[in-house]
C-alpha cells in the first residue's frame, strides 16, 4: 500500500488556477492523502478552499513589480520574508509534498519546500506559462503540463508529463431539469450561458447585454456577470428582460452548464477543459490581457476541431456576434455537431491520472 502524503496545494488567484488545483487535490484526498491549501486569503482560493473543507493557510501576498529597481529590491526582500514564513508553516503542517499551480502566491511555498527538501511538483494549465511557474520550474522535481508544447517553455531539468487540465468532478453532476427549476427557466427552451471567468469580463458582459436586448429573442440567458459587475448591470437593465437570469458568481457551475445549450465565455484552459468534458458548444472570446495571448492559442484548438466559434476582442463586432449566437441557438443540428466535436477533445479523468502519477513517484 502506498504511503500516505500530506499534500500542500499552493497558488491561485483565479479559477484557472484554483479549480484544477482542487480537482487534483480532491482526487488525492479520496485515496486517503491529507490535503492542505496555501494561498492568498483575499483571492478566490481563500473562499473556495475552506468551502470545500480544505484547511487553508494564508500566505502574505506579494506580486512582482513590472518596473522600478527600488520596487524590485523591496520585492526581493519581501519574497525572502514570505519564503521564511512559508517554511515555518510547512514544518508546522507536516507537509510531505507541495503542488504549485501558478499564480504569484505559488512561489513562496514551492521555494520554501525546496529549502526544506520537500518534493515539489508544478502544474501549468496554459500553453504559455506564467511568471510564477517559470520560477518554480527551476526548483521542481516534476513538471505537469496541459499542452505538450508548454514543457519546452519552462526552465529547469525536471521531468515533464503531459496530463491535461483537471476538471472539478462537480461540474459533471448537474441535471438540466433541476438546474432549470433552480434558475426559474424553461428546461425545454434553448439557453445561453454567459460567464466571464471568476471575476467577470466587461466584453463578455457587453455581448450578453446586447443579446438580452433582442426583442425577438427565442432563447434564455443565464448571465454570470462577475461579482464586481453585478450591481452596475442590474442597475443599467432596470426591469430584467424576459428569460434573463442574472447571477453575480456561481459556486455550482454544474447547474449552469447542465442548463446551457451554448456557452459564451473566455478561453482559459480550465474553462476549455470543462467545455470539452461536458461536450458544450461555445463562443469563445479570448482575453487579450494574458501572457503571449495564450487564450487565443487555446481557443483555436477548439475552433479547428469544430467545437467552438472564436471571436477576437480587437475585431469585435457586437451585432454580428449576437447574430451568430442567435443562429447557433436556432440550429439544433449545428449545436449537436459542435457538441460531439467538443466531447471528442475532453479528458474526464485527468485528476485521477495525476493522482496515479503522484502516488507512483512520491508515495
Amino acid at each position: 500500500m502506498a504511503d500516505k502524503l500530506t499534500v500542500v496545494l499552493a497558488g491561485g488567484g483565479t479559477g484557472g488556477h484554483v479549480y484544477p488545483a482542487l480537482a487534483m487535490g480532491e482526487a488525492l484526498s479520496e485515496r486517503g492523502h491529507t490535503l492542505l491549501y496555501f494561498g492568498d486569503a483575499d483571492r478566490l482560493e481563500g473562499r473556495v478552499a475552506p468551502q470545500r473543507g480544505v484547511p487553508f493557510t494564508a500566505i502574505p501576498a506579494l506580486q512582482y513589480p513590472r518596473a522600478g529597481l527600488a520596487s524590485k529590491i523591496r520585492f526581493a526582500l519581501g519574497l525572502l520574508k514570505t519564503i521564511l514564513y512559508s517554511r515555518r508553516e510547512l514544518k508546522k503542517s507536516g507537509a510531505t509534498l507541495v503542488l504549485g499551480v501558478g499564480g504569484y502566491i505559488a512561489a513562496p511555498p514551492v521555494l520554501a519546500a525546496w529549502t526544506l527538501g520537500i518534493p515539489r511538483i508544478i502544474h501549468e494549465s496554459n500553453v504559455t506559462p506564467g511568471m510564477a511557474n517559470k520560477l518554480c520550474a527551476r526548483f521542481a522535481d516534476l513538471v505537469m503540463v496541459t499542452y505538450e508544447q508548454t514543457g519546452a517553455k519552462l526552465p529547469g531539468d525536471a521531468p515533464r508529463e503531459v496530463v491535461g487540465c483537471p476538471v472539478n468532478p462537480r461540474v459533471l453532476q448537474g441535471d438540466r431539469s433541476a438546474a432549470a427549476a433552480r434558475y426559474g427557466i424553461d428546461p425545454a427552451r434553448s439557453t445561453l450561458l454567459v460567464v466571464g471567468g471568476s471575476l467577470g469580463a466587461a466584453t463578455i458582459n457587453q455581448l450578453a447585454a446586447a443579446g438580452a436586448a433582442l426583442t425577438d429573442r427565442a432563447w434564455q440567458i443565464i448571465w454570470i456577470t462577475g461579482p464586481r459587475y453585478l450591481k452596475e448591470i442590474t442597475s443599467s437593465l432596470g426591469v430584467l428582460p424576459e428569460g434573463v437570469i442574472l447571477v453575480g458568481y456561481e459556486d455550482r457551475m454544474g447547474d449552469a452548464y447542465a442548463a446551457a445549450d451554448l456557452v459564451l465565455c473566455r478561453a482559459g484552459s480550465s474553462t476549455l477543459a470543462e467545455l470539452t468534458v461536458l461536450g458544450k458548444p461555445s463562443i469563445l472570446v479570448p482575453s487579450p490581457n494574458v501572457t503571449d495571448n495564450h487564450q487565443e492559442a487555446n481557443a483555436r484548438g477548439l475552433e479547428s476541431a469544430g467545437a467552438a466559434v472564436v471571436v477576437v476582442e480587437r475585431d469585435l463586432d457586437v451585432s454580428s456576434t449576437v447574430i451568430e449566437i442567435d443562429a447557433l441557438l436556432s440550429s439544433a443540428e449545428r449545436l449537436s455537431v459542435m457538441s460531439e466535436s467538443a466531447k471528442s477533445l475532453g479528458q474526464p479523468d485527468t485528476a485521477g491520472m495525476v493522482a496515479d502519477l503522484i502516488e507512483g513517484r512520491f508515495s
